[in-house]
């Protein structure tokens, strides 16, 4: 609406490669999990990405956590542990 860039005028390419080396290697490691491990315990500690996003949109760009963002970043913390308990 008011067409203004969100950021820096310049693009950060090394940012960028630095973002995709790391986006690598978090399917390479969800692969070698997989074929290795408990499938049970991959799949929930997979399904912990968003908690990440969330977490990160709150420290570097100091949005606000809403009570169900919370609610559901606790159950899956509580998820996790019931995991490592068993």
């Amino acid at each position: 609406m008011l067409r203004e860039r969100l950021g820096d005028r310049r693009p950060a390419p090394a940012l960028c490669a630095a973002a995709g080396m790391l986006d690598s290697l978090a399917n390479l490691a969800f692969l070698l999990a997989a074929r290795s491990g408990d499938l049970a315990v991959v799949a929930v500690i997979t399904a912990l990405y968003p908690a990440g996003t969330v977490l990160l949109a709150r420290v570097v760009l100091a949005e606000r956590i809403h009570r169900s963002q919370l609610t559901g970043l606790g159950a899956a913390a509580v998820a996790v542990s019931l995991l490592a308990l068993n």
